[in-house]
């Protein structure tokens, strides 16, 4: 009985081990946008996936995170399963046309590069398998998957951390410009060597294990050896050492890196294994112009010969002049100018000029140094190895041009060799601009939350007067940041007592439903803390919001901040509006679910519970002296802010009881805006 039972419980205890998820394959694809992104999966008896994860750890980063749960897959029974992001789609379907109707799931989760690190843990928070040294960016490392692949070798795994040795590396770029997305004759699941290959079954016979081509040693005449490239090698169930041959003097090769380089190396096998080892490979000096491949041999008595093709090229050491970077943003408003500056980098090798001579025809001047002398010519030394390390040159768009756009080629050019770039700028028609208060800011969404900030900022843009104003050439700011600026380049209409609505990205289908009148996507943002937007026209700042990351100021997640409706449509709305006590937080669903109401009357109103029944006293008014009175029905204390006509704020005083100081106003007619608890009322003020 006793055996029986033994027996029994070694059966269950096999039965349980078995059933685990195994990591077999990753593909880092070279497509559009890097894709596609794969994770193969062998589900090793019936495996109930909603007992696991799917976690990475990105860059240089030290713990995992970004937990998926791979539950979506369901129960699967000895049988593969794969993970991709919504991204690949496209790729996917052409790259691997076997799994267009395997089980796969799609998450952000494998939105990773051929650095990054993944895992996949079970309910407890232990590690069933891993790919990738943790806190190790594998850039360089034997085990990089960037726009490559990597297999597990048959009857290894899974692995509760990355075991090097368990895996077959494709070799880091071994994809670079294939496929048939890349108009190549083959897939990258032939390149590969298929999907689904792995087997629990462990192959005995003797094995060597190689990386995939290494290209790219290159150099310029004089300049070798070229820089070093790694390929790796490991070996299964051998039974002589591997020997890795070059058979040409055109490439060496050596075990450490910048260490001493030869046509041979020998592996030496330990108890049938060589671990998997990485192998430094370089074009040597000396050679002359030309591109070069060979064939390293891997060869073990027993084992098949492997081979690892690498390739280079040595170029002739001409004279070369390159430009690095462009020049955009380069407007401004007519009557205005000159543009803001940009700049780009001149380059240059095996030179014997003084000087490379940079130019530009009108209207565009160009300078070496920001905020310096302008022209139409610089010129930019050549050191005395004979090159130029990307030195910066300024350009911006000359003052006193006509609306229109504008483009034209810089050019920089030394011994002979010229290179080109092609530089644009606009000049926007001067903007007709309105009266201080006839446009306010009235709705604002800086926090979105069922779609990214990217997508589904906006603000909204009322008109106060009874006219239509057109925006166009008006300048959004954040007065904190220098650089976030825009110019609105086209016509946009707000209509008299209607509304426009701003934002960041006019797609409707991805910015989470608003209807945007005017995308002002680029260098422009809405701080989720503290910041604020300027509406500027022609050097006058027409209206300016700024919030406080919740101080007195609504500080929403997935809804907009509103202006009291009743301030919008009420007097004297461009100076309440810098009042967070006039702003709320928006009730309505819009789009997606997020909460606001663009392009249309706000839900938030101001209360009129006992406010409206606070009687306030200010005087004297008008006030000859330094100090003001204030009396309320029941002697509690206030919030005073004075404004100018103008809507700017030139006084706040907090917890005034009594009195306020105004002596350092000067004369003339202000707006005191008087505020209790949640409540608030705007009086007018002289000062003699």
């Amino acid at each position: 009985m006793k055996q029986i039972y033994l027996w029994m419980l070694l059966l269950v205890s096999a039965t349980t081990f078995a059933q685990q998820p195994i990591i077999t394959t990753i593909v880092d694809g070279d497509c559009s946008g890097g894709n596609p992104k794969l994770l193969e999966i062998y589900a090793q008896g019936a495996v109930d996936f909603s007992n696991y994860s799917l976690e990475n750890e990105t860059n240089s980063n030290t713990s995992f995170g970004n937990s998926f749960s791979l539950s979506g897959l369901g129960t699967v029974i000895d049988d593969f399963v794969y993970i991709t992001t919504s991204g690949s789609a496209t790729a996917l379907a052409s790259e691997f046309p076997s799994l267009s109707n395997a089980n796969i799931v799609t998450t952000g989760t494998m939105s990773v590069n051929g650095d990054d690190r993944l895992r996949i843990v079970d309910a407890q928070m232990n590690v069933v398998d891993q790919f990738g040294v943790s806190g190790v960016r594998g850039t360089g490392e034997s085990w990089e998957y960037s726009d490559s692949f990597a297999k597990r070798i048959d009857g290894t795994g899974p692995d509760a951390g990355f075991n090097e040795a368990n895996w077959t590396f494709g070799g880091a770029g071994v994809l670079d410009g294939l496929g048939t997305c890349q108009s190549g004759a083959q897939t990258y699941e032939t390149l590969i060597g298929g999907v689904g290959t792995y087997s629990t079954t462990a192959n005995t016979n003797p094995t060597i294990n190689v990386s995939g081509p290494v290209t790219g040693l290159d150099y310029f005449e004089t300049q070798g050896p070229s820089d070093e490239g790694t390929l790796s090698v490991s070996g299964r169930n051998l039974t002589a050492d591997i020997v890795i041959t070059v058979p040409s003097t055109d490439f060496e090769i050596s075990e450490t890196s910048g260490g001493t380089f030869s046509q041979s190396i020998t592996l030496q096998q330990q108890a049938g294994d060589v671990a998997a080892t990485t192998i430094y490979v370089r074009l040597a000096g000396g050679l002359q112009s030309a591109t070069y491949t060979e064939d390293i041999t891997f060869v073990s008595g027993g084992a098949t010969t492997q081979t690892v093709t690498v390739a280079g090229q040595v170029s002739p050491n001409d004279p070369d002049v390159f430009i690095s970077g462009n020049a955009d943003g380069l407007t401004y408003n007519e009557g205005n100018g000159p543009s803001s500056e940009d700049a780009f980098a001149i380059g240059g090798r095996f030179l014997t000029d003084a000087n490379v001579v940079v130019s530009v025809p009108a209207p565009f001047e160009i300078s070496l140094t920001t905020g310096g002398t302008f022209s139409q010519t610089v010129n930019v030394p050549v050191d005395g190895n004979g090159e130029v390390d990307f030195v910066d040159v300024f350009i911006r768009l000359a003052a006193g041009q006509t609306a229109g756009q504008y483009s034209e080629d810089v050019s920089a050019s030394a011994n002979g060799d010229t290179a080109t770039l092609t530089v644009t700028g606009e000049v926007f028609p001067a903007a007709n601009c309105p009266n201080v208060g006839n446009l306010i800011i009235t709705e604002i969404m800086q926090n979105p939350s069922a779609v990214g900030d990217s997508d589904g900022e906006y603000f909204e843009v009322y008109n106060t007067s009874s006219a239509s104003i057109d925006l166009q050439s008006f300048i959004l700011k954040d007065s904190s940041s220098t650089s976030e600026e825009h110019t609105i380049a086209s016509s946009v209409i707000v209509p008299a007592n209607g509304y426009v609505v701003l934002g960041n990205n006019a797609d409707f289908a991805s910015n989470g439903g608003v209807n945007v009148d005017y995308e002002y996507s680029g260098n422009y943002f809405l701080g989720n803390g503290t910041d604020d937007i300027v509406l500027e026209c022609g050097g006058t700042t027409i209206d300016q919001v700024e919030w406080d990351n919740g101080a007195t100021f609504p500080d929403p997640n997935g809804a907009s901040m509103e202006l009291a409706q009743s301030v919008v449509t009420g007097p004297n709305a461009a100076a309440l509006n810098d009042d967070g006590a006039n702003w709320g937080t928006a009730t309505s669903a819009y789009g997606d679910g997020d909460l606001g109401t663009p392009g249309a009357a706000n839900d938030f109103t101001l209360s009129n519970d006992s406010f409206d029944n606070v009687s306030f006293k200010l005087y004297p008014n008008p006030v000859s002296g330094s100090t003001v009175n204030i009396e309320t029905a029941h002697n509690e204390s206030v919030n005073v802010s004075v404004y100018s006509l103008l809507g700017k704020q030139v006084l706040n005083v907090k917890d005034v009881s009594r009195t306020f100081n105004v002596s350092a106003l000067d004369a003339g007619v202000y707006l005191v805006t008087i505020t209790q608890g949640e409540q608030s009322q705007t009086r007018k003020l002289i000062v003699k």
